[in-house]
C-alpha cells in the first residue's frame, strides 16, 4: 500500500464559515414562518417579503458550502484511490507551491520511482464533454426533478499543465529535478467523460488512474535519495 499524507485544506475553513452562514440567514426566515403559522403573525404589506430576503442569501451561502464540499469528497476519494498504489509511492494532498511570483494548490501529488504525478481532482457529476485544447468543457446533468441543466467549466487539463510547470520550476529552483506529469481524475460515480482526444490523461475510475501511475514510463526512474527530497519540499 502507498504511503499517504494529508495536509490540512485550506478549503475545509470556507465549508464550516459557509455552513455557519447558511444557517444563521436561515434563522431569522424559519422563526417568521413559526409565528405566521403558530400565531399568525406577518409583516404588513411589502414588508412581508423582507422575511425572504435572509432565506435568499442564505440559499447562496448554502450552494457555496454545498460546491466546497462536494470539492473535499472529491479529493477525498482521490486519495483513497492512489493508497491502493504498491509501496514505494507516496500520496499528498492539498500541497501548496510557489514559482516566479505564481501560486499553485495542488489537490493531490503522487510521487513515487517513475515519476512525480499531480492529480487534479474534480467531483462533478452528469456527461462531460469537450476538446483537449479549449478552455472550456461543458457539463449535461438532469437534476432530481428531471429538469436538464447545461454548465461550463474550465478546461482541467489546461488547469493541471499550469500546475505542472509550477511544481517543475519549483523543484528545479530547490536544487532537484524530477519529470513531473499531471492528470485529472473525474471522481464521482455518476460521471461519463467524453473527450475528443482518448489518449488525454483524463480518468473518472480509480483503476485507471492507478494504472496510468504505476505503468508510467519516465526517460528516467528517480533514485530513492531524491525521492526523499522531493517529499521533504512537499
Amino acid at each position: 500500500m502507498a504511503t499517504i499524507h494529508k495536509n490540512k485544506n485550506h478549503l475545509e475553513d470556507f465549508q464550516s464559515k459557509y455552513l455557519l452562514l447558511s444557517i444563521l440567514f436561515f434563522i431569522p426566515t424559519a422563526l417568521y414562518g413559526i409565528l405566521f403559522v403558530t400565531q399568525g403573525y406577518h409583516f404588513e404589506g411589502i414588508w412581508h417579503l423582507t422575511a425572504i430576503i435572509p432565506a435568499a442569501i442564505g440559499g447562496k451561502f448554502w450552494h457555496k458550502y454545498k460546491s466546497i464540499n462536494s470539492g473535499i469528497e472529491g479529493e477525498k476519494t482521490a486519495i483513497n484511490s492512489v493508497s491502493e498504489l504498491p509501496s514505494g509511492y507516496t500520496g499528498i494532498s492539498s500541497v501548496r507551491v510557489s514559482y516566479d511570483g505564481k501560486d499553485a494548490e495542488l489537490d493531490l501529488v503522487v510521487v513515487g520511482p517513475n515519476g512525480v504525478f499531480i492529480v487534479e481532482t474534480k467531483n462533478h457529476n452528469g456527461e462531460i464533454a469537450g476538446n483537449v485544447d479549449s478552455s472550456t468543457w461543458t457539463q449535461h446533468k438532469v437534476g432530481r426533478k428531471g429538469g436538464e441543466y447545461t454548465n461550463t467549466m474550465k478546461n482541467p487539463l489546461k488547469q493541471v499543465k499550469r500546475q505542472v510547470w509550477i511544481l517543475s520550476n519549483y523543484l528545479k529552483d530547490n536544487g532537484t529535478r524530477a519529470w513531473v506529469e499531471g492528470c485529472v481524475f473525474f471522481s464521482n460515480p455518476s460521471v461519463d467523460v467524453r473527450l475528443d482526444d482518448f489518449h488525454a490523461p483524463v480518468f473518472n475510475s480509480k483503476y485507471q488512474l492507478n494504472k496510468f501511475i504505476e505503468n508510467y514510463e519516465p526517460k528516467k526512474k528517480i533514485e530513492q535519495e531524491r525521492i526523499n527530497k522531493i517529499l521533504r519540499l512537499l
